[in-house]
């Protein structure tokens, strides 16, 4: 009896470490391959596409349990490019981006809700252009697993939101310019558990 009370003792204390491991991991952006992409009407004629790049940024992701999942994620508005240099300037001007003024936006997640098997949503509020607003995010998991090539575990994601421009102070040229503002990201994340410590410039 003794022997088996022993054996219990150790497969719980075995138990420990397993649950340490099963806890959620943390992954910051890898700036190559995470991609963002906006798109509004011009002028009824076509949806043009720009792109801005990720500055920083880390998310927590749980598969087994998405609801503990987090995102903190910095755009860079300075890297506004349409593939035109006149574009460029004007979209990053005062006109639209100021970027002078508020060089980056801001999105930071509340909550996050598992809506299928592959499929979610995220809960924040996006801060831009003095502004502050909740925004939902949705999104889908492609795939966590190996890179083969970089040697490190990622997680990869695509995701979506609709944004009105006017709500975040861009009222100019709207017989222009459309009011809707669709956004897609193509993300992936590199798991590295120091991601989310604050930065020497956050504190």
């Amino acid at each position: 009896m003794p022997d088996a009370i022993r054996r219990l003792a150790l497969v719980a204390a075995c138990a420990v470490p397993l649950a340490a491991v099963a806890a959620p991991e943390t992954w910051r952006f890898d700036p190559v391959h995470t991609q963002v992409w906006f798109s509004a009407s011009h002028q009824g004629f076509s949806h043009p596409l720009g792109r801005l790049r990720v500055k920083n940024g880390w998310f927590v992701f749980d598969e087994d349990d998405w609801s503990a999942s987090r995102v903190d994620v910095t755009i860079d508005l300075a890297s506004a490019d349409l593939g035109d240099a006149k574009w460029n300037e004007t979209v990053k001007s005062g006109q639209f981006l100021d970027v002078s003024r508020w060089p980056v936006a801001r999105y930071v997640s509340r909550s996050v809700e598992k809506t299928s098997a592959h499929g979610g949503t995220i809960h924040g509020e996006l801060h831009f252009r003095g502004e502050t607003r909740p925004v939902d995010v949705a999104f889908t998991l492609n795939r966590v697993g190996n890179d083969p090539y970089l040697f490190k575990r990622k997680a990869g994601f695509s995701a979506s939101t609709t944004l009105q421009r006017s709500a975040f102070g861009m009222k100019r040229y709207a017989e222009v310019v459309g009011e809707d503002i669709d956004l897609r990201f193509e993300i992936e994340g590199i798991r590295d558990r120091d991601a989310g410590k604050p930065q020497p410039e956050e504190r």
